[in-house]
């Protein structure tokens, strides 16, 4: 317990290093010609590893990207959903297939935390290779419309939460990703990151499950997730993880972070892929190019326009995405190290 409480606060400290610059993209040419040359491929079915759980708002982006990866290269794609330890099981599970491009990854914004947790036996430098940031995803905050407490808006939540400090709990994903450290930056800038309990998920679907069954008080999940409860009428949405209203039936209506009076900047969280590191790059390639004509399909096109949470960014700027993971993890572990979390030589 002690080390998971100093993990949130390394986490709270460091979550904002995590914003990228503006990448640049790259040649579509270039990654034309370089696929062209990987004719060979994909030479049988693609296993594309989905790092959370059947029924989170992220498990619909793998079967869709499945579905598009299928159409584009003629090959079956099956999802796997791994995510035990943390996303250390998916990793483990990656690392230990070819370098052939027949095995991807899900990967998101977690991961620039994920790699520093002390169980965590693969690096991302030595095992990984990322090939595309591809959306991001917004977030907010809901309880249930009959919660014990009588909830209603932020205002009533910030209130019983300082009346019954240590008694509220709050669930979002796991420990170390985006949605954990965006949560402890949320409740410290309300002012009440002491008196409400973290609750760790494997997936938005199951901390909205449990939000509805009462289990706990206060979820964090992406609009679609919470869509079916609100348009029963059993749920409350609180406020948006946004810095502008979200152009929702369900969500236009309720309050950013900003409207709230919360000063702090958003880490924003977004999904992407990765493969094995030493993968071919016209393998790499090729992947990239069917990821962009796909989202030119009609259903992927239907997709965006029902996942209101979802600002399509395709950064397909590898070098750039490589950078950024080790500028972001050279400070996690600098921070770590002041304060003898890890050793020096870890």
């Amino acid at each position: 317990m002690i080390f998971a409480r100093s993990l949130m606060v390394v986490l709270a400290t460091v979550a904002f290093a995590a914003s990228p610059a503006l990448a640049q993209k790259m040649d579509m040419k270039k990654i034309e010609a370089s696929a062209a040359k990987a004719k060979n491929f994909p030479s049988g079915p693609i296993d594309f590893v989905c790092t959370t759980s059947p029924g989170s708002s992220v498990a619909a982006w793998c079967q869709n990207l499945a579905k598009g990866f299928s159409d584009e290269l003629g090959v079956p794609v099956e999802v796997q959903y791994k995510k035990g330890g943390s996303q250390h099981e998916p990793v483990l599970y990656v690392s230990g297939k070819p370098a052939d491009g027949l095995t991807m990854m899900h990967v998101s914004a977690s991961f620039y935390g994920y790699f520093h947790l002390p169980h965590y036996t693969k690096t991302y430098q030595d095992h990984f290779q990322f090939i595309a940031q591809v959306e991001n995803h917004t977030y907010g905050v809901a309880v249930a419309k009959n919660n014990k407490w009588g909830i209603k808006n932020f205002k009533d939540m910030v209130r019983v939460a300082k009346e019954n400090c240590g008694k509220l709990a709050m669930g979002s994903n796991k420990i170390g990703s985006t949605h954990h450290r965006h949560q402890i930056a949320f409740l410290k800038a309300a002012g009440i990151g002491d008196c409400v309990k973290y609750v760790p998920y494997q997936g938005d679907g199951d901390t909205v499950k449990d939000v509805m069954g009462g289990h706990i008080d206060i979820g964090q999940a992406s609009p679609r997730t919470w869509r079916p409860h609100l348009k029963a009428g059993t749920a409350i949405p609180i406020v948006m993880k946004l810095d502008k209203p979200l152009d929702d039936p369900d969500w236009k209506s309720v309050p950013t972070v900003r409207d709230v009076g919360l000063n702090y900047e958003i880490p924003h969280h977004w999904q992407g892929l990765a493969v094995k590191k030493g993968t071919p790059e016209p393998i790499m390639d090729k992947l990239i190019l069917a990821l962009h004509n796909m989202y030119k399909r009609p259903y992927f096109k239907e997709y965006l326009s029902k996942g209101t949470h979802i600002d399509l960014n395709i950064r397909d700027d590898r070098d750039w995405i490589n950078a950024d993971m080790a500028k972001n993890q050279a400070v996690v572990k600098k921070f770590m190290i002041e304060n003898k979390m890890i050793k020096p030589d870890s």
